[in-house]
């Protein structure tokens, strides 16, 4: 793998998270910055290496590797050069990626590129969380995002864009846990140097993008939490209601599914069966709360 990293140090950071990783550090090559000479004053130098100009000496770096199976780049933003390309234009965004999803055919390799969220927090579509350019999200046939699950202490990868798989597969994500792992000693003082790996959950949640971002919104934006309890209370105000009517009616109104059943708990309601239909109403004077269900008719 050839990595090109803008942001962590290489000996403090880079090289200790891949060992505890468990990577095959021979495998992994890391470039930074690009030998050519200075215009000014033709004097050789070291740059950033860029996008733009630079994919001829990526090919030439790939082909004298050899076996290269995967380039990230982390972030891709950071490689768009100095001054010569505005993020926020698809047509300059588009003359980037689009050389560069040639060469990863030409070359048969993947390339990951890294991009942060923007942000606009209200928003609950991954593509339109990422970056500033929707080219960054058009050009490649797979879009993942990480998103905190605060509530179960986890982050999970959620598929975004995936032109290769069916619908079913799209609702599903991955989830994971950071684990620390002791990677060597200081060579100074002897004291452990310890570095962060991912754990893995075993097998897929069955949670969607847009679900997942709205869980993150809704904790950063307690307005929605407040808006979905008076919705709740004022439709239950006068006696039970059908769950099914209760889920229309908040659509209707803009309120996520997943933010009424976390308001229902906290409501304490309770869901009853009647006559093949799940009815909600307002727990009485001190009747025992009762456990949300996603109840369906």
């Amino acid at each position: 793998m050839v990595l090109l990293t803008a942001e962590d140090s290489d000996d403090k950071t880079v090289k200790p998270r891949l060992e505890a990783a468990g990577a095959d550090r021979s495998r992994v090559e890391i470039l930074k910055m690009i030998e050519d000479v200075d215009p000014r004053d033709g004097k050789p130098r070291d740059r950033m290496f860029s996008l733009v100009s630079d994919l001829g000496q990526l090919r030439q770096k790939v082909t004298e590797i050899g076996d290269v199976k995967a380039i990230l780049i982390d972030p891709i933003s950071a490689y768009l050069g100095v001054g010569k390309i505005d993020s926020y234009r698809t047509t300059d965004i588009r003359a980037v990626l689009s050389p560069l999803k040639d060469l990863a055919e030409e070359l048969k390799v993947a390339v990951i590129g890294v991009l942060h969220f923007n942000k606009k927090v209200d928003v609950t579509n991954v593509l339109l969380r990422v970056s500033d350019s929707l080219a960054f999200v058009a050009a490649p046939r797979h879009v993942f995002g990480v998103i905190d699950d605060r509530e179960n202490g986890r982050k999970l990868v959620v598929a975004a864009k995936n032109n290769l798989a069916d619908a079913k597969q799209k609702q599903k994500s991955l989830a994971f846990r950071f684990g620390v792992k002791r990677v060597g000693d200081d060579p100074d003082d002897g004291t452990p140097i310890e570095a962060p790996h991912i754990v893995f959950d075993d097998g897929y949640v069955d949670v969607s993008a847009t679900e997942a971002l709205s869980a993150l919104n809704e904790n950063k934006s307690p307005v929605q939490r407040e808006t979905a309890r008076n919705f709740l209370l004022d439709i239950l105000n006068d006696g039970p209601v059908p769950s099914v009517e209760i889920k229309e009616a908040a659509e209707a109104n803009g309120i996520h599914w997943r933010t009424i059943e976390r308001v229902k708990q906290s409501l304490r309601i309770v869901a009853e069966r009647r006559s093949n239909k799940w009815f909600w109403r307002l727990p009485q004077e001190g009747e025992e709360s009762t456990e949300a269900r996603n109840e369906t008719d």
